[in-house]
């Protein structure tokens, strides 16, 4: 099959969850399919991550796109009722350069990530689509307008009436749609063609252990530029941390993620907190957690890093947000709590309990191995892909 596949964001460092989730599709798909990746780019690309993508795709073509050019692309905000992100990550010069290379060349399907890039595909009605939202973003919008203050709070819930809006022609005009959780396909709607595909693990890069990990390590994962994480790490190390140094006073809170910004750098003045900004194995944190948290109060679509953790026999602590849809139960493959002295209770139950912690990882663990990996997720996208093309096929006959 000849893949169209139009990335939101460059996808190496897979260090964000568009961008894993790219990084796996196309890592899986190309030892099947011949693939050709368009992602936007900010400035020139080192040799060796060139290299690493030759390897993800059989030809990629990146699109030179400048922040001062999508800013520039914004200015049409007031005379269009396309969502603010839509017009700042996709500007014309992507749209022109996917349209050149279908003139170019047949292709028997073309994957678009995320409601942000969806006007690369328009006037494409020839070729079966297929938009994968990752996740409802205008929930996520809606979510992060509570925590908003004004005017920023204006600002997010007009993008949430635009998004929701959006989506809803999306299902329409693409021939399948895909997303990560059944909370953020509630979020759109019921619709036939909407698809659950969840994230999943590398295992092999996700290792299970149990040996040599201290005792008294509180981790948090997560590129902290994301405005979910960084609120949540000031969540937990304000509100939920002093709780527990008042019960485990020798215990840590390490904060690993990449782009923490000043709210969160300064973190690490208060006794106990570690923040590492980028890293480039969050693995080697795993290995020695005790306990993983995900605190979330904001945010949609599958944690990476609970997952990550899970996969890794580190047991989680984790709010039904940082959840998403994920099919874990609570008490027995990890502990949910949704306020700061149940987060704590929690975190204190587990760093007292190896036995619990034991129990919760391996079950933690088999339930990756059976429900979420990238391959099991790659097989259920080449399904959707066979449903894409055959309604297209249908509509032309």
């Amino acid at each position: 099959m000849k893949i169209l596949f139009i990335a939101s964001r460059f996808p190496y460092p897979p260090i964000q969850g568009d961008r894993v989730r790219a990084y796996h599709f196309l890592r899986l798909l190309s030892r099947q399919h011949s693939v050709t990746l368009v992602a936007p780019v900010p400035g020139p690309i080192d040799s060796r991550v060139q290299q690493i993508v030759t390897q993800l795709c059989e030809r990629w073509v990146p699109v030179r796109v400048s922040r001062w050019q999508a800013i520039a692309h914004l200015i049409c905000f007031p005379f269009s009722d396309l969502p603010l992100q839509t017009l700042y990550f996709c500007p014309s010069i992507i749209q022109k350069c996917v349209q050149n290379l279908v003139q170019e060349e047949p292709f028997d399907l073309i994957h678009v990530q995320l409601a942000r890039m969806a006007p690369v595909a328009y006037g494409l009605s020839g070729v079966p689509k297929v938009i994968d939202f990752i996740d409802a973003l205008s929930l996520n919008m809606h979510r992060r307008a509570t925590r908003e203050r004004w005017p920023m709070k204006w600002i997010f819930h007009l993008e949430t009436r635009r998004m929701a809006r959006y989506e809803q022609e999306l299902v329409s005009s693409f021939d399948q749609q895909i997303i990560s959780s059944p909370l953020d396909k509630e979020a759109i709607g019921a619709s036939e063609t909407l698809h659950v595909i969840p994230n999943g693990v590398n295992t092999e890069d996700f290792p299970y252990t149990e040996n040599r990990r201290e005792d008294n390590i509180i981790l948090f994962t997560g590129r902290m530029g994301y405005f979910p994480n960084a609120e949540a790490a000031v969540y937990f190390a304000t509100r939920v941390f002093p709780l527990i140094l008042q019960q485990k006073p020798d215990a840590r809170f390490l904060i690993v993620g990449a782009d923490p910004p000043r709210r969160v750098r300064r973190l690490a003045r208060l006794p106990g907190i570690q923040v590492t900004g980028y890293v480039p194995r969050v693995q080697d944190y795993l290995a020695r957690a005790t306990v993983a948290v995900a605190p979330m109060r904001a945010g949609t679509g599958i944690q990476n890093k609970v997952l990550e953790a899970m996969a890794s026999g580190v047991p989680v602590v984790a709010t039904r947000y940082a959840l998403g849809g994920i099919e874990a139960v609570d008490g027995e493959h990890l502990l949910v709590a949704d306020d700061a002295d149940s987060l704590a209770d929690q975190v204190v139950r587990l760093l007292r309990d190896p036995a619990l912690r034991r129990r919760l990882a391996r079950n933690a663990r088999r339930l990756v191995e059976e429900k979420y990996t990238w391959e099991r997720s790659v097989e259920m996208l080449e399904e959707v892909y066979r449903l894409a093309i055959d309604r297209k096929g249908g509509e032309n006959q």
